[in-house]
């Protein structure tokens, strides 16, 4: 659902009202006057996101604590902060700003609103209980997060999602929708709409033993070579809660959802997998996902057809991507016509699924 909320730092937070430039300013001037009272509670790292070195700083200890998780794979520690590539500051507004603090409520709805400026620099979003805008020009995402321990679990688990989509975008780093997992330094992007099986999938792989980079965003891009890489956005897994029990090993990590606003539970694999996860891979295969009510899970040879309907709809229209236009297009057409295309039709055997992707590689590598 899309609603927005009034006015917040100096700005209509709506389509109509947007003031992009005001918005970042006044955001950019509270967190240095924040980050300024409250420097114990000031957090630097630096990040390598889809090739590029990323400063984040945090203000506020707990706020800190629970949002690098989903990036922790992501970490660059002991590198130069000079010179970053994208910077991002964030506040808790609840707590190290004295700031009244925000309640919770448990009816509290989901809202989301994406706004962007006249003039496309600035990209704004407004969640339940976050604020951020990106200054698309110098590469600075500002934001204001009201954290509690029942913040909803999508702001807590894909923290600055969209901004951080448009990004992506701009350094020339598509971001498709797909899962992505590996083997030896092997990827193979897991392909299908929602609910075709990819987060079920992409544990499923993890759990087994093999490496994991994504189960919904992948950012692609294409080397100077021709060849393609995908890289990792997050580790949190999204899984329906009904789901959960098909997963016991994970049940301790879980984080469910409030409904019936969000059915479903999230995973931060960084806190049970901190092994397996990786940051980029070249991309071998693309393999279609399909739910069937065969009990076994096998695969088989897909045309390229086949793999470009399958990719194509997904990524360029569910998420920020219909700006792209023919030259996103043309990038997917490209990675299809490169890689090795299948199709793997999922039964009820979580156990055979890890073993059917590991044969698709046997089969790429040894062509």
């Amino acid at each position: 659902m899309d609603r927005t909320n009034g006015s917040k730092f100096g700005t209509s937070w709506s389509e109509e009202n947007f003031n992009g430039a005001t918005a970042f300013e006044s955001m950019r001037t509270s967190f240095e006057d924040i980050a300024a009272k409250h420097r114990g509670e000031l957090h630097e790292s630096l990040y390598t996101f889809g090739g590029k070195t990323v400063l984040i700083r945090i203000v506020g200890n707990e706020l800190a604590t629970h949002l690098s998780r989903p990036f922790s794979h992501l970490q660059a520690p002991g590198e130069n902060l000079i010179s970053p590539q994208l910077t991002i500051d964030l506040w808790n507004e609840n707590k190290p700003a004295g700031l009244a603090k925000t309640s919770w409520h448990k009816d509290l709805e989901w809202t989301e609103a994406t706004l962007r400026s006249h003039e496309g620099r600035f990209v704004g979003q407004q969640l339940p209980h976050t604020h951020s805008c990106l200054d698309r020009e110098r590469n600075h995402i500002v934001a204001s997060i009201a954290w509690h321990d029942r913040i909803f679990i999508y702001e807590r688990a894909k923290p600055l999602a969209r901004p951080l989509l448009e990004w992506h975008n701009d350094q020339n780093v598509q971001v498709i929708h797909t899962g992505l997992v590996a083997r030896n330094g092997k990827g193979v992007l897991l392909v299908g709409k929602s609910g075709s099986g990819k987060s079920t999938s992409s544990l499923a792989c993890i759990c087994a033993g093999l490496d994991y980079l994504s189960e919904d965003y992948v950012g692609l891009q294409r080397l100077h070579d021709g060849s393609f890489v995908g890289h990792s956005l997050y580790n949190s897994v999204f899984l329906e809660t009904a789901h959960l029990a098909r997963f016991a090993e994970l049940l301790p990590y879980a984080i469910k959802g409030r409904p019936p606003q969000e059915a479903k539970s999230v995973i931060i694999l960084s806190q049970v997998f901190p092994q397996r996860l990786r940051r980029v891979v070249p991309i071998r295969a693309l393999a279609m996902l399909k739910v069937t009510d065969n009990s076994e899970v096998r695969f088989r040879a897909a045309s390229k057809g086949e793999a470009l309907l399958a990719l194509g709809p997904s990524s360029l229209l569910q998420i920020p991507n219909r700006g792209l236009g023919v030259p996103g297009f043309t990038r997917l057409a490209e990675l299809v016509e490169q890689v090795p295309c299948y199709a793997i039709d999922l039964g009820g055997d979580l156990q055979a699924i890890s073993p059917c992707v590991e044969s698709v590689l046997d089969e790429v590598v040894a062509v």
